[in-house]
């Protein structure tokens, strides 16, 4: 099976898994940062997150000064931490790049890493996150910030 053929495997399953943790609500919304390591340009965009039995689902959305845009669906697996705000989190990710402005159709990514939620407050948590992404993320990690508003 071809990387593509994987790549949209992935990006279908984790938007299904996307799609059915939406009845549940949302648990947070906030801004995402990616900062340009390696390749990578600085992005920064929003981002939702709701729970999920077994951890979170985030999507986020990002924007370059230049028109260069991601859009990525995240399942996060718990590693540690408890129920609620917090924790460590096994990351798998799927989404569509248009890094390329003469490309017709945007491309696949995959991949996945880690990421952290710590809360600050009872409304507000930030987060940091490690990904690799294949291929624009890919031997370099996409490393992330985020300050989310959590929904009561």
């Amino acid at each position: 099976m071809s990387l593509r053929r994987i790549g949209f495997v992935v990006f279908v399953a984790v938007v299904l898994l996307e799609i059915g943790a939406l009845g549940a609500g949302l648990r947070s919304i906030g801004v995402r940062v990616v900062l340009p390591i390696g390749e990578m340009p600085f992005l920064i965009g929003i981002e939702a997150t709701t729970d999920l039995p077994f951890g979170l689902a985030t999507g986020s959305f990002f924007l370059a000064a230049d028109g260069k845009t991601l859009i990525t669906a995240s399942c996060d697996v718990r590693a540690a931490g408890s129920e609620g705000a917090g924790g460590t989190f096994l990351r798998v990710t799927a989404g569509l790049v248009y890094f390329d402005r003469s490309a017709f159709l945007p491309s696949l990514v995959f991949g996945g890493g880690l990421m952290a939620e710590m809360p600050v407050s009872s409304a507000l948590a930030v987060a940091a996150s490690g990904e690799f992404l294949y291929p624009i993320a890919f031997p370099l990690p996409m490393v992330s910030a985020s300050g989310r508003w959590l929904v009561p």
